[in-house]
């Protein structure tokens, strides 16, 4: 497997696509398992996962959600409350996700682009802290 990542990555380098090349392949792999801590935390409603996910004090969600008469107003969310409301909700197992990229510029920062279930792609900013990789920004767009 390894070696089909780092022919990918030589692909994508060639075609002058960013990749985690010169990133240690064990914060590729953490920021993966954060990113699938938080949707199969909203999933099972885990407060757990959400929690080893998120930077929980200080972290924000940010996002267009659409009111009554059609127009989108950008909210602004702290991730505790977040948190609480969908470790509340019941669980969903349908939901479904995935990562479509996933970007490392520096020993401490990384993006991730995430399809959220068909409906929504996230943008999540996260920061390598002493508890390892964490969500320190969620910015949600509806496709």
């Amino acid at each position: 497997m390894m070696q089909s990542i780092g022919k990918l990555c030589l692909l994508l380098s060639l075609l002058g696509v960013n990749t985690v090349v010169g990133a240690e392949m064990s914060d590729h792999k953490e920021i993966e398992t954060t990113i699938y801590n938080y949707f199969n935390g909203l999933k099972e409603a885990d407060r757990g996962m959400l929690e080893r996910a998120f930077v929980k004090d200080g972290g924000h969600m940010k996002g267009f959600l659409r009111k009554e008469d059609g127009a989108k107003e950008l909210t602004v969310r702290p991730m505790s409350e977040v948190i609480d409301e969908w470790a509340a909700r019941e669980p969903n197992p349908d939901l479904k996700g995935s990562i479509l990229s996933l970007q490392i510029y520096s020993n401490v920062a990384a993006t991730v682009l995430f399809d959220f279930n068909g409906v929504f792609v996230d943008s999540f900013q996260l920061a390598k802290t002493k508890a390892g990789w964490r969500i320190v920004n969620k910015y949600y767009i509806d496709q």
